[in-house]
């Protein structure tokens, strides 16, 4: 009786280690767009030192070749960005979700806050 139990017990953790994982592991699509639009800000104004404008005609021009879902490029369309040249930050954020991303001088930029 008490190896049964075991043996119940041991196929349970493996299929919760094995199943359970599975599910965080595909990644949310729309949270690792936002994320590379604010990487892309981040180093064509702060490292390129180029105009907001341009890089927002740069990013339009890659997406369309690039987006396979029409919901993120949907999506490209309603994000916000929000550029503080003070202290180095592009924030983007597309309804509750938001990144941002911070220029360090010495390292480029990196995300900072991902909600």
């Amino acid at each position: 009786m008490k190896s049964l139990k075991k043996t119940q017990y041991i196929l349970f953790l493996l299929l919760s280690i094995l199943i359970f994982p599975i599910n965080n592991a595909f990644s949310d699509e729309t949270g690792i767009f936002i994320g590379a639009v604010s990487k892309h800000y981040c180093t064509c104004i702060f490292v390129s030192k180029l105009n907001p404008d341009h890089c927002s005609d740069s990013l339009n021009n890659f997406m369309e070749q690039v987006l396979d879902d029409p919901n993120l490029a949907d999506a490209a369309n309603s994000m916000k960005v929000d550029i503080d040249a003070d202290v180095f930050e592009v924030s983007v954020s597309l309804g509750d979700r938001a990144v941002q991303s911070i220029f360090n001088g010495k390292k480029g930029c990196y995300l900072d806050k991902i909600n």
